[in-house]
């Protein structure tokens, strides 16, 4: 598996991640709470803070490693 595809199935389950604390938050929260975006993304923020560094340091070597590659003499 390459490290693109690899990358795609991290984004995925992170989705996935994102989907089920939002409804948890929903479930103990309710939908019309005050600041009620604000308050789940700081939610979300302190949940995933970790995987989404990964995911955002992957976004910016991926593609200098695509181009590294590409210049390298072979």
């Amino acid at each position: 598996m390459n490290l693109w595809n690899q990358h795609d199935l991290i984004v995925m389950d992170t989705q996935d991640k994102i989907i089920l604390l939002k409804e948890e938050f929903d479930k103990k929260n309710g939908l019309h709470i005050e600041n009620y975006h604000k308050r789940l993304n700081n939610f979300l923020d302190r949940k995933l803070k970790k995987q989404s560094e990964i995911i955002l340091k992957q976004q910016l070597f991926l593609p200098v490693f695509f181009l590294y590659s590409q210049n390298r003499k072979v």
